[in-house]
């Protein structure tokens, strides 16, 4: 044999007794019988206040359990790939899982879990998707443009976590945070509102396609400046206050009151909750239609010129001590009463140019704003803030877009805001710079009110900050819906 074939055939012997490797090998163990191939390939929260993408602890010690025999094993999870395991090989039964992290931080990138459930393994292979209850609330913010990180700045200063394309962080506290919100444009800008107990998703549109309602985001307008804001609801407020129409803070107390037939009274409220602290009784007064609040430094202006039908002669203001208000059980008020020289007709009609629910004090001059049904705009008046008879001063009309039920100035800025809706509930906020040679700037802006159902936006009042407290009063409709009174907070401190 020449040495050349014998090279060959030994070649050939050589690779016959060496089988081949598998260019394709199985990545699954082989399966015995009564045994299962399990793979574990989902998370399912059963809580689902969660948007987008959870991002969780980089592993999981899962505790599997035998219900039969009580054997128990370890096997180690990344939750944040797909699948989350290996596959692993179970005898048939029923089997419990467990697992619970063990921190619950008040502020953190990672979702806390507990895990629990059970599962039975009567097929050769199973997929498993493992039950889960998320330890902490989230908030979100994405946008459709590039956004910087959005900062908690109160109670703490943190930026939220960069995952998944947004903004997110976990929390567990009661807290309201005070977040500011990075914008392009016009505004660098804005301050969102988030109560940390409960979950939510920020979505910030720029600039806004087509304006429709209730979609729930923050949407800009080209500009930048927002065409609408998202508020925060604070709390429910009690049955007591179903018709809670007015609103006024002094010395860091917030107070409102309720519109027609009901008491006389003037409500303390806790301004983090609205919880009723307090009542005080105003004498020598009675709440035909008290509609708004108005304030100076000395004294506290009761607006009683509700007037739904247009027939009205007694239209009334009423003005009482802030030292009383603060800490009396009582209040005796002195009467301002007034008429519009423009009305001739007191015929009842449900569209008219007379009825009123804002107003606030100024230059020692009380500013009124009618609430003109089939028209939606609004009639600026003005009176003295001093006790009298008088007609009103009509200063102009102010094309609004809707009705006008309630309206607060800065006290140290002299920033102005309106509240109002349209039908059906539609709610918006005006801004106005302030006054200039006594009449309303003309650099207006109009943002919507993103949120739906709500009920009727009636007071409104500015925080020392910049940013806003607004009522809304009980709406039903019968097998519909009812929706409770409400305080919410609006951010707007940055916007003018």
């Amino acid at each position: 044999m020449k040495i050349r074939q014998f090279f060959i055939l030994f070649y050939l012997v050589f690779w016959a007794c060496n089988p081949k490797e598998d260019p394709n090998p199985n990545p699954n163990p082989p399966i015995e019988e009564d045994q299962s191939l399990v793979s574990f390939e989902g998370i399912d929260l059963s809580n689902g206040q969660y948007s987008g993408k959870q991002k969780f602890e980089e592993t999981w010690e899962l505790e599997i359990k035998n219900l039969e025999n009580q054997a128990s094993q370890i096997i180690t999870l990344n939750p944040n790939e797909s699948p989350i395991s290996s596959p692993i090989s179970l005898p048939f039964g029923k089997y419990s899982y467990t697992y619970r992290s063990a921190e619950i931080p008040e502020f953190s990138e990672l979702l806390p879990v507990d895990i629990l459930g059970e599962f039975e393994l009567k097929n050769p292979t199973e997929t498993i998707s493992l039950q889960a209850t998320g330890l902490s609330e989230q908030i979100r913010v994405n946008a459709n443009f590039d956004l910087a990180a959005p900062q908690i700045i109160i109670p703490f200063e943190r930026n939220l976590f960069s995952f998944d394309g947004s903004f997110q962080a976990y929390l567990n506290s009661e807290e309201l945070l005070k977040i500011k919100v990075p914008l392009p444009g016009s505004i660098d800008h804005l301050i969102q509102f988030h109560k940390a107990e409960s979950s939510e998703n920020y979505s910030i549109e720029y600039p806004v396609s087509a304006p429709g309602l209730y979609e729930r985001k923050i949407k800009l307008n080209t500009d930048g400046f927002p065409w609408s804001l998202i508020p925060t609801p604070l709390n429910t407020l009690d049955e007591e206050l179903d018709e809670i129409s007015g609103l006024a803070f002094h010395q860091n107390r917030l107070f409102a009151i309720n519109d027609g037939d009901n008491p006389n009274q003037i409500l303390e409220l806790n301004p983090s909750t609205g919880a009723i602290l307090r009542k005080i009784t105003v004498e020598n007064a009675t709440n035909v239609d008290w509609e708004s609040l108005a304030q100076s430094e000395e004294h506290l202006f009761i607006g009683d010129f509700g007037n739904n039908l247009g027939t009205r002669k007694n239209l009334t203001i009423y003005r009482v001590k802030w030292e009383d208000v603060l800490n009396e059980e009582s209040a005796a008020a002195e009467r301002i009463t007034f008429n519009y020289p423009n009305q001739q007709d007191f015929s009842p009609r449900e569209n008219h140019r007379f009825d009123c629910e804002a107003f606030f004090f100024a230059n020692n001059q009380l500013h009124i704003f009618t609430k003109n049904r089939g028209t939606d705009d609004s009639d600026y008046h003005r009176v003295p803030a001093i006790p009298g008879d008088y007609a009103t001063e009509l200063i102009e009309t102010l094309p609004t877009d809707g009705l006008v039920t309630g309206a607060s100035i800065h006290p140290q800025t002299g920033k102005i805001i309106f509240i109002g809706y349209k039908i059906p509930l539609e709610g918006f906020v005006w801004l106005v710079d302030g006054f200039e040679e006594n009449v309303l700037t003309k650099d207006i802006k109009r943002i919507q009110i993103e949120v739906f159902p709500m009920g009727l936006t009636e007071g409104i009042v500015f925080r020392e900050d910049g940013n806003t407290w607004y009522s809304s009063e009980r709406v039903t409709l019968a097998g519909i819906y009812d929706i409770p009174p409400r305080l919410s907070i609006l951010g707007v401190e940055n916007l003018y």
